[in-house]
């Protein structure tokens, strides 16, 4: 058995998906005219200038930095639809530049987080396929930073496809693949896998379906060569509220590491979720138990949220992992404001060294349209880390945001915002807090259309 060429020739296949999908993308969105079928897009791009004020406590002393910063930000997002085309959208980044006001000298620092995803889905067809990107911020055991541009960034693509037969009126055989790959600003961050799967799902009534599921996949990351076995029955039941689906099966892992040596591993695998419906709001709970490691997650066809895109990402080796989460959007909490909320929790223990390791996040967004003319927003989020005690936080980083804006034209406005990060830490680091003043101008756009 040689992993390493096995591995060699997988992962150029996956090179191929990206190749092939990519010129299919561009053949189906140029064939069905996206610019004529555009459900909701919008955008921003802001200039800013403000003033940064750091505290570093450093055990026995205390310092602080306070300097005047300028720079650009933007964003973009929406959904996109055309025949049997989707795209679905959310980038957003900064650039700054931090006039240090004691010697002058200069220190800039970028930050970029979003994701996107396209689709290809005819019902009429036996093939669907889809291309996805995300970009974004990703730690080892480094901690938590105050300062977004610390943390080092990441693209991911993937890209997959589906072929679908019907043996039965009411059963569907789909065989697929997907293929992931990430690249970084060092080898930490480069990472890549592929993934095979079959689904076998029959439809049991107007609105339950049962299947089974059976993937492998390969990945590589720093050198070690991991191939895990997952097999799962789904159960998922459209309601007048939502609908619910569960999930159980079993993973087993092969890892076959630097030196030589390998490892295998066993888990009982599942899901539980439940998502509530309406007009203006949407409630999810979901609990998971999952094998996989960062790279085996790239070919996952994991779809992300877009409505909360995490701060970070944190990299792990091969993990069985617990996790809870809760998630809230209310279009209209009030006749003058909205909400969104979500909060979930994670145990992770390590295959590799049996190490267990808690994680939390949580935040809220909430607006009020206080005039037809003037906005006010509030945000917060927390990240934590624990270790085996799940009680003790180690590492945790608390961010507020608050701003106001003004209409001063169509799509453009004049705002302030005020931004306070608390960082607090049991590792070999700093304490450290650092508040920011901004005064922004910001000109937009926003397309919205029917489907035609």
């Amino acid at each position: 058995m040689q992993p390493q060429a096995g591995n060699a020739s997988i992962y150029k296949l996956g090179g191929l998906y990206v190749g092939v999908f990519c010129l299919a993308w561009s053949c189906t969105a140029t064939a069905q005219g996206l610019s004529d079928n555009v459900s909701r897009l919008s955008g921003s791009g802001s200039v800013f200038t403000g003033v940064s004020h750091t505290r570093t406590d450093r055990g026995t002393t205390t310092s602080t930095n306070t300097e005047p910063l300028a720079g650009v930000s933007g964003q973009v997002g929406g959904n996109l639809e055309s025949g049997a085309n989707a795209v679905t959208l959310r980038y957003g980044g900064t650039l700054q530049t931090n006039q240090d006001a004691i010697d002058g000298g200069d220190t800039g620092n970028t930050s970029f987080t979003g994701a996107s995803r396209y689709t290809y889905f005819d019902p009429g067809s036996r093939v669907d396929f889809n291309l996805g990107h995300t970009i974004n911020s990703v730690r080892d055991n480094s901690g938590f930073e105050v300062n977004s541009s610390s943390y080092d960034t990441r693209n991911t693509l993937s890209a997959g496809a589906g072929l679908r037969f019907y043996p039965g009126k009411l059963t569907t055989l789909r065989f697929s693949g997907q293929a992931g790959r990430s690249f970084g600003n060092n080898d930490l961050n480069d990472e890549e896998s592929l993934t095979a799967s079959s689904e076998l799902s029959r439809r049991l009534s107007d609105r339950s379906t049962g299947s089974l599921n059976v993937s492998r996949s390969w990945s590589e990351e720093r050198g070690t060569d991991v191939t895990i076995d997952s097999a799962q029955l789904v159960y998922s039941q459209q309601l007048e509220s939502g609908y619910f689906s569960i999930g159980a099966g079993g993973s087993r892992a092969e890892s076959e590491y630097t030196n030589g040596t390998t490892s295998e591993n066993e888990a009982v695998t599942g899901f539980l979720e439940r998502t509530w419906v309406t007009t203006n709001w949407r409630t999810s709970v979901k609990f998971d138990r999952s094998m996989s490691d960062s790279a085996t997650d790239l070919s996952m066809n994991i779809t992300p949220d877009f409505s909360f895109l995490p701060e970070t990402v944190r990299l792990r080796d091969l993990v069985v992992k617990d996790s809870l989460s809760v998630t809230h959007n209310n279009q209209r909490l009030c006749d003058v404001c909205d909400l969104g909320l979500y909060a979930s929790g994670a145990i992770l223990e390590s295959q590799n060294s049996g190490a267990t390791r808690h994680e939390y996040n949580a935040g809220v967004n909430l607006g009020f349209q206080i005039t037809s003319l003037q906005r006010l927003t509030f945000g917060y989020t927390w990240e934590g880390d624990a270790g085996e005690d799940a009680d003790i936080i180690v590492d945790q980083i608390h961010r507020f945001n608050t701003g106001w804006t003004r209409q001063i034209a169509k799509h453009t406005s004049f705002g302030v915002e005020l931004n306070q990060a608390y960082l607090r830490s049991k590792l070999a680091k700093n304490d450290q807090e650092q508040f920011q003043v901004r005064l922004v101008f910001s000109h937009g756009f926003s397309l919205v259309g029917a489907r035609q």
